[in-house]
């Protein structure tokens, strides 16, 4: 049984691969799996929360294997060009893989595939259009907001809903818009998963969801992952403050480091919490009192403490913006950050006595 696919197509496709496989007692289950038809070659691996395939044109038989070292042959098919020959041979009991290109060329063992698992069916209850790089820019942007140590499982993916995609829990939330979602029913999927929209590339997919798997795919590379399960789909009107008292802009860069500055002043044993007025953050540890100027574009009367590493967490969110705008309700209020269609909340601090500095200014 014999096929020719082209060189450089099949080593691309195994490297999207290479990061899949489950680590498990069964061997074949830690393998890439290759089948053949007469006109396709798919790739395929899973970790048993994520599935993804990659196809490309072969032309020969159809047949099937499981590489016996995935991770080996990969790097050995970086060297290969043009094309790419493969051959599948039974000895005995055995079944081995001779793989020709130009001069080179190499023999491996592999297995059979009657211990692969079944890719997951898929009743598809809502079909969505999006473009994969738009996506994955949206989750790179809100995943610093997933917390995998909460127990409850609206918090450890990421949203789908309308067109937020958005992770948030009990401190912060992080959200960033793509114009070109619209998703009735929300769903929520675990960020190793969604990392792998790397592979389709800046290009228009189809998302086909149901209760407990969600599909991105195109015509030659499909992604299925588990939905996390139980997740209560979250309302973001009712996170995100949709009225405000006070509104201001301020340059990222500025806030940035002078956050950084108050950090490197605390001690291990100090919380790191800060007070902020009309532009001014401020910090009182151990007698000494630090202070660092925000520029911001109009005066602020609402005081207001918070956690310097969740405030530098959410500012990251914006690292492709110079201008940020920050929006307060009270003293006590969730505190926003806007950018273009990005987004981002800090719950505050309650602070003791925001009028004076005190070492013990603020509560857990």
């Amino acid at each position: 049984m014999r096929s020719s696919v082209d060189a450089a197509a099949f080593y691309k496709a195994m490297t999207a691969l290479m990061d899949i496989p489950a680590k498990s007692p069964v061997k074949v289950l830690q393998e890439i799996k290759v089948e053949f038809t007469a006109d396709h070659c798919t790739l395929s691996a899973t970790d048993f929360g994520t599935w993804l395939s990659v196809t490309i044109p072969a032309v020969g038989d159809s047949f099937d294997l499981v590489f016996q070292n995935s991770a080996n042959i990969q790097k050995v098919c970086r060297h290969y060009d043009g094309a790419l020959e493969l051959e599948l041979q039974q000895r005995g009991d055995e079944s081995f893989l001779t793989m020709r290109s130009g001069s080179k060329g190499g023999e491996f063992p592999v297995y059979d595939t009657k211990d692969c698992p079944v890719w997951p069916e898929l009743r598809v209850r809502q079909t969505y259009t999006a473009n994969a790089a738009k996506i994955l820019a949206c989750v790179k942007q809100v995943k610093y907001a997933v917390d995998l140590r909460n127990t409850r499982p609206e918090y450890q993916g990421v949203l789908f809903q309308n067109k937020h995609i958005w992770a948030v829990e009990g401190h912060r939330a992080a959200c960033c818009d793509d114009g070109g979602l619209s998703v009735e029913k929300p769903f929520t999927v675990a960020v190793p998963a969604l990392e792998h929209l790397k592979v389709f590339g800046n290009t228009d997919i189809q998302i086909d969801v149901n209760e407990r798997c969600v599909t991105f795919r195109n015509e030659w590379i499909r992604l299925t992952a588990h939905c996390v399960p139980n997740a209560t789909p979250l309302i973001y009107e009712n996170i995100v403050p949709q009225k405000w008292n006070e509104e201001f802009c301020f340059h990222r860069k500025d806030f940035v480091q002078a956050l950084k500055y108050l950090l490197a002043c605390i001690g291990k044993a100090d919380k790191p919490y800060v007070r902020f007025h009309n532009g001014t953050v401020s910090l009182h540890v151990n007698g000494c009192l630090y202070k660092a100027a925000v520029p911001i574009s109009m005066e602020s009367s609402i005081i207001f403490g918070f956690d310097i590493r969740y405030m530098l967490d959410a500012l990251t969110q914006f690292e492709k913006q110079d201008m940020v705008t920050m929006r307060l309700t009270s003293s006590l209020g969730a505190i926003s950050l806007i950018a273009d269609s990005s987004s981002a909340i800090v719950l505050p601090v309650r602070l003791r006595d925001c009028l004076l500095y005190t070492s013990d200014a603020a509560d857990d």
